[in-house]
This record gives C-alpha cells, structure tokens and sequence, in this order.
C-alpha cells in the first residue's frame, strides 16, 4: 500500500521532513497543522514507538488525545519490601496521603507519608506508623532509607507526568494509565469497600 493509499495519512499534506535516527531508523516529521481532521484511530497510528522505558497515556480530552511520558524505574524499589496501597490526592497541585509498604518476610507495615511542607518548598516522606500518627519504632534506618526512595521516586515519578500533561484533561482511563505508569497501578478501592476496613 503506498503513502496515498494509506488512511493513517492525511491527504493534500505538504512534503514531510525525515529524521535519521542513531540506529539508522528513519523517523518521519508530520506538521500537526496537516493533521486537522483526522480521526482519533488514525492519530493513534502516526505516533512514535515507545520504548520500554516509557508509557503512552491515551485518553486525553485535549490535543491529540494521547501523550508517551517516563515511566517508573524499578531500580528504586526496596528490597524485600512490596508497596502494599497507597490513599494519595493532590493539595493545591501537590500530592498528599499515605503509601503502604509490607515486608516480604515478615508482613511489617511501615506507613510513608506524603505532604508538602511550605516552609521549605519540598516534599516530605515520614515514615510512620501503619495506624498511628507517629513515626515508625519497628523499621531499621537502612529500612526507612530504601522505602522513602522508593516513595520519592514514585512520587517523583507521578508529579512529572502531571506536570508534562500540563492542561490535558484526563479521562478515567488516562488516570489509570498515569498510575500505573508512576508505579501506582493498584487496584482501586471505593470508600465504602469492607477490605478499607479490615485495614484500619
């Protein structure tokens, strides 16, 4: 099927732009003003590969409908430790709540809280008590070490995708896309849910 043929590209366009890759791929560079008038399916097509490392976010009720951000690096993850939930919102732009971690061994909750603390403009991750608002006694300082990095890097991971998603509106489905692409792709849990209970 030749160019003209194809109905993943528009017709009438101009002469596209080629772009030599390092691996000698050749990568095609379509103006988005000869994009108007395409079907959403076709738009789909045109985009480029993404790479293991990264995660497309369809969905989108602005622009093109679809966005390829950074995906949560794994290589962050503590050691023996497995994010068990996580109850996060956004603050004024800034992510709030709690992410839990349970140890692989021994089934210890340690509780990392996620808050933005104005006075110094950071982020904040205290690691406390699965049920109590106080600081954890049972964990190691190596333990709260390597599960605050990795709260801070899904969090990271999170405010950056938000933040390239700028002004998008995001359906459902791009929320879960964004989640699981922060390394919060759990399962979701409504606040009537008995299993929130069995927790407290």
């Amino acid at each position: 099927m030749s160019d003209h043929d194809s109905p993943f590209v528009p017709k009438n366009r101009r002469p596209e732009s080629r772009l030599q890759s390092g691996s000698g791929q050749r990568l095609s560079r379509i103006s988005l003003s000869d994009l108007r008038g395409v079907n959403q399916p076709d738009l789909e097509a045109l985009l480029v590969e993404v790479r293991e490392d990264q995660a497309l976010i369809s969905g989108l009720t602005m622009g093109i409908g679809s966005l390829i951000v950074q995906r949560w690096d794994p290589a962050y993850a503590a050691t023996g430790w497995t994010l068990h939930g996580a109850d996060l919102t956004l603050d004024m732009g800034h992510p709030f709540g709690s992410m839990f971690y349970r140890n692989d061994k021994d089934g210890r909750m340690l509780r990392i809280g996620v808050k933005w603390h104005p006075p110094v403009q950071q982020l904040e991750f205290p690691a406390l008590h699965p049920s109590k608002p106080e600081l954890t006694s049972n964990c190691t300082e190596e333990e709260v070490t390597a599960v605050v990095l990795d709260a801070r890097s899904r969090i990271g991971t999170l405010v950056a995708i938000n933040a390239q998603i700028g002004s998008f509106v995001a359906t459902e489905e791009s929320e879960n896309a964004i989640l699981d692409a922060s390394g919060l792709g759990l399962e979701r849990l409504s606040e009537d849910d008995p299993r929130l209970a069995d927790d407290a």
